[in-house]
């Protein structure tokens, strides 16, 4: 008897800044929207995970079956709390699945590397910590690719995620961890200033990405997302040269296929619009 496998979805999370959204309560209902994703993945065999915290020319790929998590923010020590380091997830890999990503990558003309020593970034460990706190699903964590300009970036992205969607019709998710809007010096400032908040003008950015998931056809849609940065109010969401938290966005659209894609959620982090997308 053949058993039917269930396409997995390709989820795009916006992960908050550093380790607060496990530590302060003030997250909590971002904690709630992760939540509400949990049960989406009770049927994958496995993850794919992007995270924006990893960056390289050729895609990297995590090859180890039990790698560690790591504190990625360990230059800022001095500045938060000691709990911030304290903080464990027990997850595994898949190395098998990091050899068949590898050699789907070079058939599609890219030269990944596979990487068995770097552990997962706080962009994993952190929704993961929500999504699947038993860590019972094997994940393989991707880096995002940084080309020559953020035109360049855009593209391999969305071809990189092109590349993988066929996985998610074995059962194997896709997920992208970074951020709709990521202007990290305002959204910081704002954060440590009780009452502050960010300029207003990333709901415009929010408004056009919403917009552009919901194209079916894969190629109209990466032809509109190469236009990102003429859209209103792009440079509020994303400082012009620092653009890399959307990466995962398009990689995660690049795996949609033909399919609409919607944002499921939207969350307000001291004025910045964050927001979800689903490709199912």
């Amino acid at each position: 008897m053949t058993v039917k496998v269930e396409r997995a979805p390709a989820l795009f999370i916006s992960h908050g800044g550093g380790p607060f959204p496990i530590l302060n309560e003030d997250h909590e209902p971002w904690r709630q929207i992760v939540r509400s994703y949990s049960t989406m993945f009770d049927n994958t065999k496995g993850i794919i995970f992007f995270t924006a915290h990893w960056e390289s020319s050729q895609p990297s790929i995590s090859g180890a079956s039990d790698p560690n998590i790591f504190f990625d923010y360990e230059d800022l020590k001095d500045q938060l709390p000691k709990a911030a380091f304290e903080i464990h997830y027990e997850g595994k890999g898949d190395a098998d699945l990091a050899q068949r990503l590898a050699k789907r990558l070079q058939e599609s003309g890219f030269e990944p590397v596979l990487d068995k020593a770097r552990g997962w970034d706080h962009g994993v460990w952190i929704p993961m910590m929500l999504l699947r706190p038993s860590g019972d699903i094997p994940l393989v964590q991707m880096s995002v690719l940084q080309g020559h300009d953020e035109g360049d970036s855009t593209e391999k992205n969305i071809l990189v995620g092109q590349a993988l969607e066929s996985f998610r019709n074995e059962g194997y998710a896709i997920i992208g961890s970074g951020g709709s809007s990521h202007n990290f010096d305002e959204i910081m400032k704002a954060y440590m200033s009780p009452g502050a908040k960010v300029p207003k003008g990333a709901e415009l950015f929010e408004d056009f990405l919403q917009s552009v998931a919901s194209i079916s056809d894969p190629i109209e849609r990466k032809s509109k997302l190469s236009t990102w940065r003429s859209a209103p109010g792009n440079e509020i969401a994303h400082v012009p040269g620092s653009s890399e938290h959307l990466m995962p966005f398009m990689v995660v659209s690049g795996a949609g296929g033909h399919g609409i894609g919607k944002r499921t959620d939207l969350w307000d982090l001291v004025g910045a619009p964050v927001g979800f997308y689903l490709w199912k």
